[in-house]
């Protein structure tokens, strides 16, 4: 059997914390054995050590240290209803308690514009639909703006459920629910997604950066991901409805937004 060199495992240590990193995963156990691998005891022992030459090509450093996964071939496996089925009646995290409904999408699985905000707003919960009230009468509006009705967008939340009155989502909320949105992006490989909020613009983009520093300009969805997705999916951070209801004066910079995606769509 061939020796793994130390340069190999420490590429595989990377991809597995990648791959952690995109679920939320930020801190581990301190076991004994972490503890005996970080002293070296239980690492196999490497080709410089064996005095033997490695029989494995270096492996190129990913262009990101932080990637997000998604399931090998999924698409072609399973349906949006596929994905809502294995949701189920969720009760993975403690949101399950404070939701009426689990908001998991509304649109055609093959819209080219898909629209994500961060988490439901009480009138999404008590509807059992995305971006309801005030805010999705702005939605029907921005968008017939840009020539697309509600019927032609995909709709969704990066997380299902509601957080509770005037709460956020916590990472362990976002770590549970990131998965059925990425199965969701890739059943339907839209042209542009749109994020419409701080922390789901924030998550897809692996950035701490505001929003405001974020928005207004595209970013190569594909190659924030580990695994090539068919086509070319653009990233359009902006500004979700509910705060341009509170602060009007946003509109014009949601608008310049809004004509960046319609010019992308009509190219695409």
């Amino acid at each position: 059997m061939t020796e793994q060199s130390d340069t190999d495992l420490l590429q595989e240590i990377k991809r597995l914390l990648q791959y952690h990193h995109s679920l939320g995963i930020r801190e581990y156990p301190r076991t004994q054995g972490l503890e005996r691998f970080l002293r070296k005891e239980d690492r196999p022992a490497s080709s410089q050590a064996t005095g033997r030459p490695s029989s494995k090509k270096k492996t190129p450093s990913a262009t990101s240290d932080q990637k997000h996964v998604f399931d090998p071939g999924l698409a072609v496996k399973v349906t949006l209803q596929d994905v809502k089925d294995e949701i189920g009646d969720c009760q993975r995290c403690t949101l399950h308690e404070t939701r009426t409904n689990i908001i998991f999408g509304q649109g055609p699985g093959t819209a080219k514009l898909v629209i994500v905000a961060d988490a439901p707003s009480e009138d999404e919960d008590r509807v059992g639909s995305p971006c309801q009230g005030e805010a999705g009468d702005l939605l029907d509006k921005m968008l017939s703006a840009i020539g697309l009705t509600r019927d032609e967008v995909y709709i969704t939340t990066m997380v299902k459920c509601l957080p509770g009155p005037g709460a956020i989502p916590g990472d362990n909320e976002i770590k549970t629910c990131l998965p059925f949105l990425f199965r969701q992006i890739e059943i339907i490989c839209p042209t542009v997604i749109c994020s419409m909020g701080r922390q789901v613009s924030q998550t897809l983009l692996h950035s701490s950066k505001s929003l405001f520093q974020l928005r207004g300009r595209f970013y190569n969805f594909n190659d924030l991901c580990s695994s090539k997705l068919a086509g070319r999916i653009m990233l359009m951070p902006s500004l979700h409805p509910s705060l341009l209801l509170k602060n009007p004066e946003l509109k014009k910079a949601s608008w310049q937004d809004l004509q960046l995606i319609r010019k992308k769509l009509e190219e695409g």
